[in-house]
């Protein structure tokens, strides 16, 4: 098309009736002879620049792959529990730790832990004189087995001044002040201590506050009984430690009947991460497809590899590959992926054969974690121990991706290219120079020439103009 182009400026010039324009003429002959090997270079340029771009989008779905894959290294990301109490109103559960037994605990509330409370005399106001404007001390023990003694000095001596003394020694008694009357003033100050039988106190003092008379809660333990052991007593409501890597919070007593708390593996992380690796590959394979086809146009990316096949397939075939690989740790039923009902189809996605899926879970749920995890957690990347088959494909995913792996390195190849096309680019648009310099020297001595050739013809047409007119005389 360029060198149409060009041919069509050369005769538009030699057809212009006025003599001939030998600058654009030498233009015009020096950008035909270079318009080809530019034009070639430039899609050169153009092919390596969306290549560049291909092998990027190639990667990040790559590198998405291998983050779903590193999702499902840890036990504790495919083997979950889940604890359930057949009277949430009662007993209160969570599991919160790893270390979860799994089985059936039936568990019968006796009674709830309470903390001491104690109620002061009344009082006409907040601001109520109770030792003449002196300061005066408060004695709190605390502890039923051995008691500690706190001494609070009182500074202001009024109620409000108790209440901000006990508070400020932070001894695990606090203090609220509370006018009780609906019509009138009757402030009482309630001390309140931690729950459990062993948390009881006494409080003395010189000035006589009534709190000694007025005990409204003893302090008292949690009672449950469970699997049939009676008197198991803890001093919260919260028990940690009853059943193990689950917490226990007692709401109320119902000691008529027992409360089953039923602790079960839970394997809905386990499909979770299962259905994200199918998506993740099959995303994966669709894209390499999208890339690799010089046919479509759904993205603008669509085609940017199809001048590198070779690559395409190599990224295909070690993707595959190691998704499709045996585990390092198989369990004893269950090896790689193909045992658990994920099979490859024609068209290269993966799909789930559902009954098989369920089946083998539901016979073998430890050997698939296994499989998966090397039944680890918090794996080290240098070891090198069998991490499963999760860590396997991790592993063989960053050889693809890492600095030194082969996408980074035909990215690199094709940066490479652009900036020698770009500088041969350079060296023809200095030839286009030349020869454009050669062409006008070589037109301009044609023009000289002409016009040499011109003046004759001029001085012969009027010699001969001379000899016909002596002729006629």
């Amino acid at each position: 098309m360029s060198e149409i182009s060009s041919a069509s400026t050369i005769v538009q010039t030699l057809n212009a009736g006025s003599g001939i324009d030998i600058k654009n003429l030498a233009q015009s002959l020096a950008d035909a002879e270079n318009a080809p090997l530019k034009a070639r270079i430039s899609s050169k340029i153009e092919e390596k620049t969306l290549s560049i771009s291909g092998y990027s989008i190639a990667y990040n779905s790559i590198s998405g792959l291998r983050d779903v894959m590193a999702l499902m290294d840890d036990v504790r990301e495919l083997k979950a529990t889940s604890a359930v109490s057949s009277a949430p109103s009662s007993i209160g559960v969570e599991t919160t730790g790893d270390d979860v037994v799994i089985g059936v605990y039936d568990i019968t509330v006796q009674q709830l832990a309470q903390s001491q409370s104690n109620m002061s005399s009344s009082q006409a106001s907040a601001a109520a004189v109770l030792n003449s404007g002196a300061g005066f001390s408060i004695t709190v023990s605390l502890g039923a087995a051995s008691p500690v003694a706190h001494q609070i000095s009182v500074v202001t001596d009024t109620p409000q001044g108790v209440v901000d003394a006990i508070n400020a020694a932070d001894i695990g008694v606090s203090a609220l002040l509370i006018n009780t009357s609906s019509t009138g003033d009757d402030w009482r100050i309630v001390l309140d201590g931690p729950t459990g039988a062993d948390n009881s106190y006494s409080v003395s003092s010189a000035v006589d506050l009534g709190f000694s008379s007025n005990v409204l809660r003893s302090a008292a333990d949690a009672i449950v009984t469970m699997n049939g052991i009676t008197n198991i007593t803890r001093e919260t409501n919260t028990f940690t430690d009853l059943v193990p890597g689950v917490t226990l919070s007692l709401l109320q007593v119902d000691s008529s009947q027992a409360i089953s708390v039923r602790v079960e593996e839970d394997q809905a992380p386990l499909r979770a991460a299962v259905d994200g690796l199918i998506v993740a590959y099959n995303d994966f394979n669709l894209l390499l497809s999208e890339l690799a086809s010089s046919d479509s146009t759904v993205t603008e990316f669509s085609g940017s590899l199809s001048s590198d096949y070779s690559t395409v397939r190599m990224l295909r075939d070690r993707v595959r590959d190691a998704v499709l690989a045996d585990s390092s740790t198989p369990g004893a039923s269950v090896s790689a992926l193909r045992d658990i009902g994920v099979q490859l189809g024609v068209d290269g996605n993966l799909s789930l054969d559902e009954a098989k899926y369920n089946s083998v879970v539901a016979a073998s749920f430890d050997d698939v974690v296994t499989m998966f995890s090397a039944d680890t957690n918090d794996q080290n990347a240098f070891s090198v121990a069998s991490k499963g088959f999760a860590a396997d494909t991790v592993i063989a995913l960053d050889e693809l991706i890492s600095d030194t792996g082969a996408l980074k390195t035909r990215q690199s190849n094709a940066e490479l290219s652009i900036v020698d096309y770009e500088e041969r680019l350079a060296n023809i648009e200095l030839r286009l120079t030349a020869a454009y310099e050669g062409y006008l020297k070589q037109f301009a001595a044609m023009d000289t020439l002409v016009d040499q050739m011109q003046g004759i013809g001029t001085y012969l047409d009027s010699q001969f103009e001379m000899m016909r007119n002596n002729t006629r005389n």
